[in-house]
């Protein structure tokens, strides 16, 4: 063997790598301040940004670029727009979903960061209740009744998905078949945002029936995932189907705080092979929460009503929750790329053995070092979905109110807004959407 072709080898994987890295999370700052300033058009601009396109919103992270960009227009009430961008960002989940396994290929080899962004589940499933919202304000109800079935579509998909990955997985690797290889199930299969707004939108077409479904099944999604609702259902619900005749009911949502990101963990494991290839590395994504200054929000009424909006939706829990199966799929392939990677590094110092000894510790210090390099969890993952979801509801006489909106923290009152000229009037939906990221 020459005593070039292994280091020449190495280098080749070293600079591969190098495109395959993980992108820098300090280009959202500026983003993420305006967002946290409520400057939803200027975080928009920020997005657009030369430096932070082709940094992160690259094409291979498309669905990042339309997920975000269609959350913002939302909060920046640019309804269509959002539409748009969240449709599209659907699309590309889809079709991602269905790509070809040469595609998926390319992260055997190298690590998840090389193919292209496909989407969470959560992000799949609230990708349509924010094009719920969307529809219901351009004040198209039938459209945004759609996409509510879409989300109880894809979470009745859901249960089944990972496991006929994992069938497709143990049939092309038979050693891998057996009781040390499970897939998480994902114990999420109802969404009690999704049938509040379901049961609103029924109330609002006089279909009471449908709108009771909807009701039971939202205090089912309470007793069927206790991990993720631990909490007591709002206690408003219990008013949303018995309004006096004459009377109108005002409800209000408040989405607050900001979904998880990623961070990478590494994990070591044993190798049966010489030093330094004795041990592997683990390059693995896990969720962390990002914490909010909101703890409660609380509504004033101008006719003297004052209440306490109720958590109705942690969706940070929901994120967590439905990444559980596909964390169990990373570590699959995570492992058994690492360990690959591992033993070519130990082999390839085993043939420069007759060259040298020398030869043999550096090139197996540099497979180390690549495999090491190669080897980048794929942190990547929208930023901008809320964190938890609130709500609550008032029977009023119908008429035009003011609404002073206190989002309370630890120390008081960590900001505060008043909506004037609110009409509430009998027999129509009367739904005022709150948003507050920090």
């Amino acid at each position: 063997m020459s005593n070039k072709a292994p280091v020449q080898a190495l280098v080749f994987v070293i600079f591969v790598c190098l495109a395959s890295c993980a992108h820098n999370a300090n280009l959202y700052r500026e983003i993420d301040a305006n967002v946290r300033d409520a400057s939803f058009e200027d975080a928009l601009r920020a997005m657009e940004q030369r430096n932070v396109k082709r940094s992160i919103y690259t094409d291979k992270n498309a669905v990042l670029y339309y997920l975000d960009r269609g959350m913002l227009e939302h909060y920046a009430e640019l309804w269509q727009d959002s539409s748009r961008s969240l449709q599209e960002g659907e699309s590309l989940i889809e079709a991602a979903f269905t790509r070809s396994i040469s595609r998926e290929m390319a992260s055997f080899i190298l690590n998840d960061n090389a193919i292209e962004y496909s989407g969470e589940d959560y992000e799949d499933i609230y990708i349509n209740v924010f094009n719920a919202l969307n529809y219901y304000r351009r004040n198209d109800l039938e459209g945004a009744m759609v996409e509510i079935r879409r989300v109880n579509e894809k979470l009745t998909f859901l249960s089944d998905k990972y496991e006929t990955a994992r069938a497709r997985i143990a049939d092309a690797n038979p050693d891998l078949d057996g009781p040390d290889y499970v897939i998480e199930a994902v114990r999420f299969s109802n969404s009690a945002l999704a049938r509040y707004l379901s049961l609103l939108f029924y109330r609002a077409r006089g279909d009471t029936d449908n709108a009771r479904v909807d009701l039971e099944e939202l205090y089912q999604a309470f007793e069927l995932a206790p991990d993720v609702y631990n909490h007591p259902p709002p206690s408003s619900l219990a008013e949303e189907l018995a309004i006096p005749d004459g009377k109108a009911r005002l409800n209000l949502l408040a989405f607050t705080g900001l979904s998880p990101v990623k961070e990478e963990v590494n994990l070591p494991i044993p190798m049966p092979l010489p030093p330094p290839n004795s041990f592997a590395r683990l390059a693995l994504p896990r969720m962390v929460n990002r914490p909010s200054d909101i703890e409660y929000v609380e509504i004033i009424l101008n006719s003297g009503e004052r209440f306490r909006l109720e958590l109705l939706e942690d969706m940070s829990r929901v994120a967590m929750e439905t990444f559980k199966a596909r964390y169990s799929l990373v570590v699959l392939k995570t492992t058994a790329r690492t360990i690959s990677k591992t033993v070519a590094g130990a082999a390839l110092a085993y043939a420069a053995r007759e060259n040298s000894e020398g030869l043999s510790i550096l090139v197996g210090l540099a497979a180390r070092l690549a495999a090491d390099f190669s080897e980048r969890a794929d942190t990547r993952i929208s930023r901008y979905f809320p964190g938890r979801a609130y709500t609550g509801g008032v029977t009023l006489e119908p008429g035009t109110y003011s609404v002073t909106v206190n989002y309370n923290g630890r120390r008081g009152i960590v900001a505060s807004e008043r909506i004037d000229n609110v009409s509430v009037q009998a027999g129509r939906l009367n739904l005022i959407q709150l948003v507050n990221l920090k």
